[in-house]
């Protein structure tokens, strides 16, 4: 459990295991206890809980024996404290748990800080490699995660951007490696560059998901954010999503829309490509080759005009949006609401104005199981990201100026 110095990123940069599963319920240190926690201290996170930039990305559900038993959280439904259900909870007194956390150089517990944590084991042929996100301070996770810790949240918020990019994903995919180790964080560069701003903004954005981020969020606040944009213009991107930016968080701070996310997601590709100094048609080619699995889930996700996924066939994304019988067969789903142009019966092809609904049994959240119903609203349309490369180069090259 010790932490191990970064040499690539010198005395700033520690990464760290945790809880074994089998050894710490063994030695007393934790117990398996599916339930949601009431403070921070209680967190225990698993692998599939977060995401790329997202700490809130499955809640475990009741029953949770598989790497299926968890389900994705709406973003948008949360309240602003929430933390989702976790597999463990601590088991010996706080004292000896906290006397068991790695400390850093200067004597602080890892778990005083905020920190990235990254699924530990690589699948090379998924849709992504790299994959974590920001949590709070006195979390703890188990050893299918690792812990980087760094002396400074600004660095903490650049690295965690550029590693949630497919520039740094590609990196660590091209190993070959089954697992992300020490060795694997020093070979990642770590840059300084005139996208510092954009990085941060949409780190934060990304990242800061609950009310548990207010200090990070605070930390990180500066005036030059509020002049970051969209690279391209769309009803579903907000404006205010940088314009607005205010030094205290607010749950409108971060970035909660399917939409947005991902656009702040293609966003960090672009930036940290021009930041390592890969070309477009490099990008564009890394994503083509490296990267079949998100193609394939590009190809065939769906965006209403609020936003939200309304049919994927993404498979880490099993409670969202309609099933394939649902958003493909004629009459299979009736709208609740009309729009003025005619309409062949397929959700799919739905035109403006038609809206559809959605009811659901949500166990994703404290006090649940609840009764939830979701409107979509069409005109239903996807993404292409190779486009979206496209306009977010030029965007920036405008800005910013051609390298």
């Amino acid at each position: 459990d010790a932490p191990m110095k970064l040499s690539g990123y010198g005395n700033n940069l520690l990464t760290t295991l945790m809880w074994d599963e089998t050894n710490a319920q063994n030695d007393g240190t934790i117990i398996r206890n599916i339930h949601f926690p009431s403070e921070l201290s209680e967190v225990i996170y698993s692998g599939p809980h977060v995401g790329v930039a997202n700490p809130l990305f499955k809640t475990s559900r009741r029953i949770c024996k598989l790497n299926s038993d968890y389900d994705n959280i709406d973003l948008t439904a949360i309240s602003p404290s929430y933390i989702q259900r976790i597999n463990y909870s601590p088991l010996c007194n706080m004292s000896d748990f906290w006397g068991r956390v790695s400390k850093t150089a200067n004597g602080d517990l890892t778990t005083q800080h905020y920190r990235l944590i990254l699924r530990k084991m690589l699948n090379i042929t998924g849709e992504r490699t790299l994959i974590g996100a920001i949590v709070p301070p006195k979390t703890t996770h188990t050893n299918g995660l690792i812990g980087i810790d760094v002396f400074g949240t600004q660095d903490l918020v650049l690295i965690a951007g550029l590693f949630a990019s497919l520039p740094y994903d590609f990196l660590v995919k091209v190993t070959g490696k089954s697992n992300f180790t020490d060795d694997t964080a020093k070979m990642m560069p770590v840059l300084k560059t005139i996208y510092d701003d954009e990085i941060i903004a949409r780190s934060l954005l990304l990242n800061s998901v609950s009310d548990n981020y207010e200090s990070l969020w605070r930390d990180n606040y500066n005036e030059a954010l509020c002049a970051c944009q969209w690279s391209k213009r769309d009803q579903r991107l907000n404006d205010g999503s940088f314009q607005n930016i205010q030094p205290i968080w607010s749950y409108e701070t971060p970035l909660r829309s399917d939409y947005e996310r991902r656009q702040a997601l293609v966003e960090l590709d672009v930036l940290a490509a021009m930041a390592l100094g890969i070309s477009l048609k490099q990008l564009v080619a890394i994503y083509q080759i490296q990267f079949p699995v998100l193609q394939s889930y590009e190809a065939d996700t769906w965006y209403d005009a609020s936003g939200r996924i309304v049919f994927t066939n993404n498979r880490s994304m099993n409670n969202i949006g309609f099933t394939r019988p649902e958003w493909e067969n004629k009459n299979a789903v009736r709208p609740v609401q009309q729009g003025d142009n005619s309409w062949d019966g397929i959700m799919k092809n739905a035109p403006a104005g038609y809206v559809f609904e959605k009811t659901i049994m949500d166990d994703t959240m404290p006090g649940g199981p609840v009764e939830r119903t979701i409107q979509y609203v069409a005109p239903f349309d996807r993404c292409d990201r190779e486009q979206d490369y496209e306009t977010a180069w030029r965007f920036f090259e405008e800005k910013y100026g051609k390298k």
